[in-house]
């Protein structure tokens, strides 16, 4: 114990006194990093699919799993990041026995949905394959990479959701490393199991399953060592309705937004399919995998600056939370500028790294130049989404969440076409309005609300 509290210790002055930028880009950066490997993670396996002769049906198959991937992201987000976020918030208020009863609750909650949703999707695979759009002709190749992608959601969610927890104690280069691992073994075994073996989308699957298994298994041996600051036991992991509660509504945030892109894929790839065929279903399928490039090392930004804000406003520390926020939206525009222009200068290099069949590149170009159109503004809300996540302001972040996808992209995804002759472009353009008007509500609305909670904090209590 008395190395766990000296390495307690050594957080605490690192949190509380460090330089923010410095501090911000160390964590930062291997975050950034291992969502880039993450993001060649699950890009490699449509890479490699888009490349098979059977005119697009696998690309499209795994494209329309999509929203499988969202929603197993979504529960281990509502455990995982809630969970994390809670942890520290306690951590830096120096109530170490309540982190670690939070930790082991979310890590049991995510094992036990894991295997729940495993039980529920393998079974009705088919039937919901068709409800997320496939035809006939993609239907076979959609529920195999399903089936088998769902008998590893345990591992899938104990990948994304117990990782939070390396990231939140600031063991950064730790995640860093089991995402490496994970990512070069998927990235060998997708050649293998896809054309070797002759495998094709089952053994993309396949691949993706036991890579992020990888990562899970390596997350938790870090998770129950003396190198973690917070140690897991079985102790820990005994359930505890308030501390669940706690988990649940801090999470819910998160997992509200997974579950709404999980919904907006399924209206997107719908509506596509509806008014543009396979082609644009495609289309805007490959523009939503690009777009994926700017927000998963994004996300590794935030994920870098969730622990100085959550330890120093349990800490009640004004000054470095809004040192913290500033820096880090700072930082969040230094990305996302450069990385969207490249998207809308050689949309066409890149969407031929997918595929090479012309009339789909032709109709993604635009889809890509469109889809992203809002994103010179999106840190705004991103980051403020962020800091009330990393704050234990649930309430503000839920708002915002509903506010961007449920208010307003959802509504102009049915609105627009009414009103437009082009229907495709009508169902692209909805993605760029909201992400600009769901600015203009963060500048009004929530900004002010920071700014007061910063004021609260700083105020001595009775």
């Amino acid at each position: 114990m008395n190395q766990q509290y000296v390495k307690t210790d050594m957080l605490k002055n690192n949190f509380s006194t460090g330089s923010i930028p410095s501090m911000l880009r160390q964590m930062a950066i291997p975050g950034v990093i291992s969502q880039i490997l993450l993001l060649l993670y699950n890009m490699v396996d449509r890479i490699y699919i888009g490349h098979l002769n059977d005119g697009g049906i696998a690309l499209l198959a795994i494209g329309l799993c999509l929203p499988i991937t969202y929603f197993f992201n979504a529960v281990a987000f509502l455990f995982g990041q809630g969970g994390a976020a809670r942890a520290m918030i306690k951590l830096g208020g120096g109530r170490r026995d309540e982190a670690e009863s939070i930790m082991g609750n979310s890590v049991l909650s995510i094992l036990v949905s894991g295997v729940m949703l495993t039980v529920v999707l393998y079974v009705f695979a088919e039937p919901i394959m068709y409800f997320l759009g496939a035809s006939d002709v993609s239907i076979d190749a959609s529920v195999t990479y399903m089936r088998i992608y769902t008998l590893g959601a345990v591992a899938i969610m104990g990948y994304m959701g117990v990782i939070q927890f390396v990231i939140s104690q600031g063991a950064t280069k730790e995640a860093m490393i089991f995402v490496v691992f994970g990512a070069a073994l998927n990235v060998i075994l997708d050649p293998i199991l896809i054309f070797r073996c002759g495998m094709g989308v089952a053994g993309a699957a396949i691949a993706t399953v036991v890579s992020q298994l990888l990562i899970a298994i390596l997350s938790m041996s870090f998770l129950t060592s003396k190198k973690s600051r917070l140690i897991l036991t079985l102790s820990s992991m005994r359930p505890k309705l308030s501390v669940l509660t706690a988990i649940v509504t801090l999470g819910f945030s998160p997992f509200l937004m997974q579950i709404t892109e999980f919904v907006l894929n399924i209206a997107v790839n719908a509506s596509a399919q509806k008014y543009g065929g396979d082609i644009s279903a495609l289309g805007i399928t490959l523009a939503v995998s690009l777009s994926m490039a700017i927000w998963m090392p994004s996300s590794g930004i935030n994920q870098g600056s969730q622990a100085l804000l959550s330890y120093n406003y349990g800490s009640k520390n004004e000054s470095r939370v809004m040192m913290t926020a500033k820096t880090l939206l700072k930082y969040q525009f230094l990305f996302f500028w450069p990385m969207t222009m490249l998207l809308q200068l050689f949309p066409e290099l890149f969407l031929r790294i997918f595929t090479s069949n012309p009339a789909v590149i032709q109709e993604a170009i635009w889809m890509v130049r469109l889809y992203t159109a809002g994103f010179f503004v999106i840190p705004i809300q991103t980051v403020f989404q962020q800091i009330f996540l990393s704050t234990g302001q649930e309430k503000a972040c839920l708002l915002m969440v509903i506010i961007r996808k449920l208010v307003l992209h959802i509504p102009l995804l049915v609105i627009l076409p009414l009103f437009m002759p082009n229907k495709v472009l009508a169902v692209v353009l909805s993605a760029p309005v909201s992400d600009i008007l769901s600015v203009v509500v963060t500048c009004v609305c929530f900004v002010p609300i920071f700014y007061y909670q910063m004021k609260k904090l700083k105020q001595p209590e009775d």
